[in-house]
């Protein structure tokens, strides 16, 4: 009887253990999500503090990746360094990607080599990745492309994408432009830049007095979702409804689709009466939306492939993103009379315009065409030239889906650290996500380390090195500030030893990406012959292709362009050459964009001007008077 009793309480124990269990499971996804978040990362964390007071590893090691990064609760590095330590050695996947971190940032206090560090770092990530951490997959998945394997980072891309996926929204929604802690870095046109909160707050106020633009605005921002802002669908369609009764005929595409992707309650005779309404006054989109609701069916209105297709056919001519993926569907649908070729062609286009959704589906097809081409060819010499072709094609695909995980939250998570002086928690988020291969990360992080404000590195040879790093990655990724920054480095010797011909070819690269202040340090170089073959004439045509690329230029190219006009009278009046007399021309640093005068052009410039005009009018009046 007694042992009867005890197997009973035993299964009941085991039965509530794995009732907890199934219960964390459900909720791991949801919790470790909010961490990136930074309005629910402190909720995240109060609910992995608790699962981690019951013993859960998974949850400890979570909270080492929170603590190191300053989410949801105060960064402590040496805290998250210790903590991921120990984790290492009994499970625990992201505790490995916190040492991983550490280690790839020279921040384990320890005296270990660039290259064992660096050793180290792919090991705990390597570890990582096999136990599932798509942060992990995602930085494996980079380390082996950077070393030519494409086969080994299509194996992580793809698992960090098939991660990403279910979470994927099939609407073709533009992403928030990337925000840079230096104005002059961003080059997103202002009508595309997210408004503050004081201008969100102008717009409900202008729309609230009646204003139809305004309440169309207001609700575009509210259905997006923007920092400081944030999300919220019920208000924002109550401000396209406003703008919809002044016939904005984009407001009523906008909430019928908000009805189709049940963003707000569906209602058939309100989405039909909105799409038709706009496509009476002109708007071609709302065939885009009319093809979703025949594809899918809605409310009593039943599934036509038919309809949908022929709707999706005009959507398609006005350039609609989500039309091509749609039609794909349609081609996809067992009852068509289209073919997966078909299919795949339209989600090729839409993938192009970044849909996620339909980057996963082409990216899948040439994982399978991959997989066959393995199977099936006999020459292997053959077979390898063809995998590798589809490995590349699926490759960029991969990496952009594995790219809108939720960790690309950080980046206003970051943004926000920065702005309220955090600075050390914003290196660190900004330090993940360039590891990660976000662009304006390596960039911001850049920034950062340059200012010496975070406190992060007590040595200046330290944050040198990490700089580096961060702008030689902007530069691989074609940004004009990370060649410029790199050249100023070279040139000034930064962390490195001088090199005046390397701070020349990027000088060179960042000119040739539009850069100004590039142009016009090389063309200070070639006048003067630093590192360069020294030629007066391609030095005139850079100041002033300088003053082409941004006005504010105007300034200091015109005092370059007097100066050198100045140097070449004088050279031809006197017979001597005042571009061999030793002045110590200086590149100007990289301080502001021609912000200031003492910024860009040194002083010894305007006092040399100065006294040689005056030479120069002494001379001309002298010859007058003979």
């Amino acid at each position: 009887m007694w042992t009867s009793l005890n197997v009973c309480i035993i299964v009941m124990v085991i039965g509530v253990q794995s009732g907890e269990v199934a219960q964390w499971q459900q909720q791991k996804e949801k919790v470790v999500s909010a961490l990136f978040h930074q309005q629910e990362a402190a909720w995240g964390v109060e609910v992995l503090q608790q699962a981690a007071r019951q013993g859960n590893l998974d949850a400890e090691s979570d909270l080492t990746l929170a603590r190191l990064l300053g989410t949801g609760m105060t960064q402590d590095i040496a805290g998250a360094a210790a903590s991921s330590s120990n984790l290492v050695n009994v499970g625990g996947a992201r505790a490995h990607t916190t040492q991983g971190l550490l280690l790839s940032h020279n921040l384990t206090g320890t005296s270990l080599t660039k290259e064992e560090r660096h050793s180290q770092a792919v090991w705990h990530y390597l570890l990582a990745a096999m136990n599932k951490d798509p942060l992990a997959q995602i930085m494996m998945g980079g380390h082996y492309w950077n070393g030519g394997d494409c086969e080994a980072a299509l194996q992580y891309l793809r698992r960090a994408a098939v991660t990403v996926i279910p979470t994927a929204r099939e609407e073709a929604i533009s992403q928030n432009p990337p925000r840079y802690l230096w104005a002059e870095d961003d080059n997103t046109p202002s009508i595309y830049q997210m408004p503050s909160l004081d201008e969100f707050q102008f717009l409900e106020y202008s729309a609230m007095t009646g204003d139809p633009v305004a309440a169309l605005r207001a609700g575009i921002i509210l259905h997006k979702g923007v920092p400081d802002v944030g999300q919220d669908l019920a208000q924002a369609a109550v401000y396209l409804r406003q703008a919809a009764q002044a016939n904005s005929t984009s407001a009523m595409v906008m909430l019928a689709a908000m009805h189709l992707h049940n963003s707000v309650a569906p209602d058939r005779d309100d989405t039909l009466d909105l799409l038709q309404t706009a496509l009476i006054l002109g708007d071609k989109t709302a065939h885009t939306y009319l093809g979703l609701l025949y594809l899918k069916g809605f409310g009593d209105v039943p599934k036509n492939l038919a309809r949908a297709k022929k709707h999706l056919e005009q959507g398609i001519r006005t350039g609609s993103v989500e039309a091509f993926y749609l039609m794909g569907n349609v081609y996809e649908d067992p009852d068509s009379s289209g073919s997966p070729e078909e299919a795949m062609m339209m989600w090729e286009v839409s993938a192009t315009f970044g849909h996620v959704p339909s980057a996963f589906r082409v990216a899948e097809n040439y994982w399978q065409n991959l997989q066959k081409t393995v199977a099936t060819t006999v020459i292997p010499e053959s077979s390898s030239a063809v995998s590798e072709n589809l490995c590349r094609k699926a490759l960029p695909l991969y990496r952009m889906i594995s790219l809108s995980g939720s960790w690309q939250y950080l980046q206003e998570a970051a943004y926000e650290d920065y702005t309220k002086g955090r600075y050390a928690p914003a290196l660190l988020k900004y330090l993940l996500l360039s590891d990660l291969g976000y662009a304006s990360a390596h960039v911001n992080a850049g920034r950062l380390l340059d200012s010496g404000i975070t406190g992060v590195y007590s040595s200046i040879e330290a944050a040198q090195s990490e700089a580096l790093k961060v702008w030689g990655r902007a530069a691989e990724a074609g940004v004009a500030t990370g060649h410029l920054r790199l050249g100023d480095i070279y040139y000034y010797g930064e962390g490195v030893p001088r090199d005046l011909e390397a701070a020349a070819t990027h000088y060179g690269d960042a000119g040739k990406l539009g850069s100004a202040h590039a142009l016009f340090n090389m063309a200070n170089m070639i006048e003067w012959g630093v590192g360069v073959s020294q030629n007066v004439t391609n030095a005139k045509v850079l100041y002033e292709a300088a003053y082409e690329a941004i006005s504010d230029a105007y300034v200091p190219v015109s005092l370059a362009l007097l100066r050198m006009d100045l140097f070449l009278a004088i050279n031809s009046t006197l017979g001597f050459d005042l571009y061999y007399t030793s002045w110590s021309p200086t590149i100007t640093r990289h301080t502001g964009l021609f912000s200031t005068l003492d910024a860009n052009i040194p002083a010894w410039d305007i006092v040399a001007m100065v006294v040689l005009a005056t030479v120069i009018v002494v001379m001309i009046t002298a010859r007058h008077r003979r």
